[in-house]
């Protein structure tokens, strides 16, 4: 099964093709919903948006159709990718991670219905319910609960973290921002200690690669309660011992940069993190693992992964996208990483150790 999108082509009769051949899905969707033996189904319409992808990109479909008993209303999401590998790695990353949240009702993880494996192309999953991290404004305990994901995918085991990645990309990211610059070597001597914070952790773990606020989907009560809340994307999902704070540096760097933007500093995000770092270690307890406190025995490197974060994409603006260098989001992104990297905002707002 294949679909070829182009300005020529009908995008929706393309998805209404393939749709169709989903019935068994929409089927048992159906028959869930409505407690009743429905055999047979006419689809009447469906109504789509697009979102973007690393690797491709997301068709979020509603389904509308009609049975003996009824209307009916389902929901899809159906992932185009140009590399069949990474196909296979996602679907493999899917499975992995519905395994291990397979007994934590608040969490959902799509699960897919279709992919063609002889020519993978696309994966069909099932609808998620919700908004996204960052736009669900009313849900007061967000925060603690993407803490218990993360969590849940960084795991209990505990290693020392694979260093010497961080230490090089670190090295070579300064060198290329501020190299040269009178605040390079106050920048080297400053940072030392959050090296030394990584090193002496055993904060090593498999990593989600791309948590990224908006890569989880929540559903509140009236009152701002979550009621569930949903992780999407698992493409890069790896294994090896990666530092906790990479993901979590990666979850709150986008929030960050807006409020540093605004404010010259971190309080209101400090505050997230907080909530986000309860959240974690609640699954930890529920594990009887060691705690971040007791993983992290020199304190947290949040400011250093807030800081090369900054750091990427001052390079990915001025390289990739010739943005100039006197831009005001590239002033911004230095004095952002010159921050974390010479006053640790991070480690003295968050850390309990010190």
């Amino acid at each position: 099964m294949h679909l070829y999108l182009s300005m020529s082509d009908s995008i929706k009769a393309n998805l209404l093709h393939l749709v169709e051949s989903f019935s068994y899905y929409l089927i048992d969707e159906a028959r869930k919903d409505i407690g009743k033996n429905v055999e047979d189904i006419q689809i009447q319409d469906i109504e789509y948006h697009k979102e973007a992808g690393r690797f491709g990109e997301v068709y979020v479909i509603d389904v509308f159709y009609s049975s003996a008993f009824g209307s009916h209303k389902t929901k899809l999401a159906i992932k185009f990718m140009e590399d069949s590998n990474d196909v296979l790695t996602e679907i493999k990353n899917s499975a992995l991670l519905e395994k291990n949240f397979a007994s934590r009702s608040i969490v959902k993880v799509p699960r897919y219905i279709y992919v063609n494996l002889q020519t993978p192309s696309f994966i069909a999953y099932e609808g998620m319910e919700g908004v996204s991290y960052e736009d669900a404004t009313q849900i007061s305990n967000k925060s603690f609960w993407a803490g218990y994901v993360l969590s849940i995918i960084h795991g209990r085991e505990t290693r020392k973290v694979e260093s010497d990645i961080y230490e090089e990309m670190f090295r070579r990211l300064v060198l290329a921002i501020f190299g040269g610059q009178d605040s390079e070597q106050e920048i080297m001597e400053k940072s030392k200690i959050l090296i030394q914070m990584m090193n002496e952790s055993s904060g090593g773990c498999n990593s989600f690669g791309d948590f990224h606020q908006s890569n989880l989907l929540v559903r509140g009560t009236q009152r701002g309660d979550l009621l569930s809340i949903a992780l999407i994307d698992p493409t890069f999902w790896m294994e090896g011992s990666f530092d906790r704070f990479e993901d979590i540096g990666t979850f709150f760097g986008r929030q960050a940069i807006v409020e540093f933007r605004e404010t010259n500093d971190f309080e209101a995000v400090a505050e997230d993190v907080r909530e986000f770092l309860k959240g974690y270690d609640v699954h930890l307890k529920e594990l009887n693992a060691p705690l971040l406190s007791e993983i992290y025995p020199k304190g947290y490197t949040l400011d250093l992964f807030l800081a090369i974060w900054a750091m990427m994409d001052v390079m990915d603006k001025t390289n990739n996208l010739n943005v100039p260098e006197n831009h005001q989001d590239i002033i911004t992104l230095k004095s952002m990483a010159h921050y974390c990297l010479t006053t640790h905002p991070m480690r003295n707002k968050i850390n309990t150790t010190k």
